[in-house]
């Protein structure tokens, strides 16, 4: 039993989270456990589970349960949902569904930074334009303030536009989860 645990520890820890991996490997050895306490020979017990196709089973799971608070978790969710998706035969669809989601919202992400790059650009251009062009310090200083507070505002927009998208995107890991983890159980 150590031996296949190993193997499986092997499997699990090239897609998930250490702790993911413990709460996988104590649930196997538990439920290994149980079936040898019931009587059950080891040998005939292990044959009954192959280690990688329980690391890419419990993908859903696990991708479900994750946090994804951050967007290193998230990205790493999405790829190991993606993945799985597109090796599944039966979820290929759904799997290329998730992918047009993913570049919509990288689109989004970097369209939005391509503007607040070419707002700041934009404004630096004009005041370097409005000291050459003699007007007023009084002037210059009004347009610098409220070229500095359209840039903030701009700015505030920005980082609530990328909450949101990390919480939409935090969602959609969820619910292709989920509809991925039900496609399974029905084939």
């Amino acid at each position: 039993m150590k031996t296949w645990l190993k193997e499986l520890e092997r499997e699990l820890k090239k897609r998930f989270y250490l702790t993911e991996v413990n709460d996988i490997l104590s649930y196997y050895e538990e439920m290994i456990q149980e079936r040898i306490d019931n009587g059950e020979y080891i040998g005939d017990i292990l044959s009954d589970y192959d280690a990688k196709e329980i690391a890419k089973s419990v993908t859903t799971d696990v991708v479900m349960k994750r946090a994804n608070d951050t967007y290193r978790t998230l990205v790493r969710s999405s790829k190991q949902l993606m993945q799985f998706l597109l090796t599944t035969p039966l979820l290929i669809p759904l799997g290329f569904a998730y992918v047009i989601v993913i570049i919509v919202f990288v689109s989004l992400i970097i369209s939005l930074l391509a503007t607040v790059f070419g707002l700041a650009v934009g404004m630096t251009v004009i005041f370097i334009n409005m000291v050459q062009s003699g007007l007023g310090q009084n002037e210059i200083l009004g347009f610098i303030g409220v070229g500095l507070m359209g840039f903030s505002l701009s700015i505030i927009i920005l980082i609530g536009l990328s909450q949101a998208t990390l919480y939409i995107a935090k969602k959609l890991v969820y619910l292709f989860s989920k509809i991925a983890k039900n496609k399974g159980e029905r084939r």
